[in-house]
């Protein structure tokens, strides 16, 4: 495999949360990797393997035998696990698929906030593949979610995806528009700046149309005390021709102008995220986590204490970088990242499945998504929240209006 980009590991500590009525137990405090806090990142103690070649499947057999009998619940990442941006990776829906007549129990955890879970249910419905809005946990909803347990009563300022916006609303947590059209802030401009007092948070997450307007107001809120959330640490995606900034990089730029870091990442490998999981009832010692970053994915799975961990191939992190993990290892660092229990070209291969056979399925997926987008802008810019458009109260102008100031638009 292609050596890709890393993204880089970051470790803060998230406050204590309280109780909510999202249906998710009292979160007691936790460390951003997952455990109770203080507890270990770490890989757990093993042997260590001699390379990463070591850990790759290439048998044709994978692990179907292995997890029909000791896996109960599989975490799959989305993002280079499933597809890659609007492609349906081949043998992806077969696998799912399989691993629904096995009867396990699926959870979709993604830390791409530009969706919320309701628009995530309909892109896996696009592609073919049913899924429950309870089945995705993705990490706009996650940074809702924790300022919910909160008992947050103040205002939002959202930087960031349409997605985090509508967890927001779904929550009844008002959002501030902030800078709507602004892009530039000059010394003048940030000497007139005026906040609303009623901001008590900022979300961050990707922003396609981040601006040095939405970097000086986020600032200045935070300067000013609101609590700095953000929705994940992935600083890159391997997409197209190659690292897409992801929202780590929106994070770190926000945390330098304010010199706040932030009080949590919600998405994986988040401590939050793990205790939201498990209040769903997931019982993380016969889990399988997948996913195709060692920052994230195997952080989280390491960290929940996973029956299972698998890395994916078919995302960012590369063999280069297993390799560099188990000496890291070998040498004592303490930040080492962690080791996967396994390695898989992509998903097909942890179930043994052959790819080849499943690619033309695959292929036709991805036309029929490429065919129905630009209708489905046509018919409702806003896909399945079209309906709620047609109330008689709902003002369009002024909606597009908050949701342009967000850099809402995809």
């Amino acid at each position: 495999p292609v050596r890709s980009g890393r993204a880089p590991r970051v470790c803060v500590s998230a406050k204590s949360a309280g109780k909510t009525r999202l249906g998710i137990q009292c979160v007691p405090r936790v460390s951003v990797f997952g455990g109770r806090a203080g507890a270990s990142h770490n890989t757990r103690t093993r042997s260590l393997p001699e390379n990463a070649d070591a850990l790759l499947l290439e048998d044709g057999e994978g692990l179907l035998a292995r997890i029909s009998i000791d896996v109960d619940c599989v975490v799959l990442d989305c993002d280079g696990v499933i597809w890659q941006g609007d492609t349906l990776l081949p043998g992806a829906k077969e696998s799912i698929e399989l691993l629904r007549q096995q009867g396990k129990r699926l959870v979709f955890v993604t830390n791409n906030s530009n969706k919320s879970r309701a628009q995530y249910v309909h892109k896996f419905e696009q592609m073919g593949i049913h899924v429950e809005k309870g089945e995705v946990f993705s990490a706009a909803f996650a940074a809702a979610a924790y300022l919910k347990t909160k008992k947050f009563t103040g205002k939002a300022f959202v930087v960031g995806g349409r997605g985090i916006v509508d967890e927001l609303n779904d929550m009844q947590i008002r959002v501030d528009p902030g800078v709507f059209h602004a892009v530039a802030c000059t010394e003048a401009d940030w000497e007139d700046l005026v906040l609303d007092d009623e901001i008590g948070a900022v979300i961050v997450g990707q922003d396609m149309a981040f601006t040095f307007a939405k970097l000086a107001y986020a600032s200045l809120a935070i300067q000013r005390g609101a609590v700095f959330v953000a929705t994940n640490p992935d600083a890159a995606d391997n997409l197209g021709p190659g690292m897409m900034p992801g929202a780590g990089a929106i994070v770190a730029a926000i945390e330098t102008a304010s010199g706040v870091s932030p009080e949590i990442y919600a998405g994986k490998p988040s401590g939050f995220l793990l205790e939201l999981l498990k209040g769903n009832h997931v019982d993380m010692s016969r889990t399988l986590v997948v996913g195709d970053r060692l920052d994230t994915d195997i952080t989280f799975g390491k960290a929940g204490g996973a029956g299972l961990t698998v890395l994916t191939l078919s995302g960012v992190s590369t063999l280069d970088d297993v390799d560099d993990a188990i000496e890291s290892h070998r040498a004592g660092h303490k930040n080492a990242p962690p080791v996967p229990d396994f390695i898989v070209q992509g998903l097909p291969q942890m179930l043994g499945l052959e790819p080849e056979l499943t690619s033309v399925a695959a292929a036709t997926v991805e036309t029929h998504v490429v065919e129905t987008h630009t209708e489905m802008e046509d018919e409702d810019e806003y896909g399945e929240f079209g309906a709620y458009l047609e109330d008689e109260e709902f003002d369009e102008t002024e909606d597009q209006e908050a949701r342009d100031a967000f850099g809402g638009r995809e």
